[in-house]
């Protein structure tokens, strides 16, 4: 199993090696990657997944694995997904794991997160002084569909793209 920690910090339950710790102290990992690294390694053991992050916002943890990792870490009929779910007492997504070029990235990202509400479109807005975010369109009549509030689903697309996200309904 690829995570953001080493193997040998991944084994053990208290302690974090240096290279590890000065990681966490730099903001490079956080507290909750290195609690999930160590819960899916405890119920997937050494199977073939990269789990690249976690992100944290309101009652949802979501966990960014690599590419066609998600079946494995849900487990056969969501066993993984409900053990995590008792160890953090939160709700979790799993989504996969994707480089974002474009828009065509960031519409793929925020489908799997905000499943079963649909989305329209994800456009670049450019704000006087040169700055941008992308705006996500999302049809009202699947407002009530979104796994969590706007304002928090909007926070944790923010965290895993890098840059501003509103979610809007048209």
């Amino acid at each position: 199993m690829k995570a953001p920690i080493c193997e040998v910090c991944l084994k053990t339950d208290d302690i974090l090696c240096p290279a590890d710790e000065k990681k966490l102290q730099e903001g490079v990992i956080s507290e909750l990657d290195v609690k999930i690294s160590r819960l899916l390694y405890k119920l997937l053991g050494d199977a073939d997944i990269e789990f690249k992050k976690a992100v944290e916002a309101g009652d949802l943890v979501v966990i960014v694995v690599g590419e066609g990792d998600v079946p494995l870490t849900i487990g056969k009929g969501g066993k993984n997904i409900k053990t995590l779910m008792r160890e953090l007492g939160k709700r979790i997504r799993v989504i996969e794991s994707r480089e974002i070029k474009g828009t065509n990235d960031v519409k793929k990202l925020t489908t799997d997160l905000l499943y079963p509400a649909g989305v329209f479109g994800v456009n670049i807005v450019y704000k006087p002084g040169g700055e941008n975010y992308y705006k996500v369109l999302v049809l009202s009549r699947d407002k009530n569909k979104l796994p969590e509030k706007a304002e928090v689903l909007e926070s944790i697309l923010a965290q895993i793209v890098g840059k501003d996200i509103k979610i809007s309904f048209i």
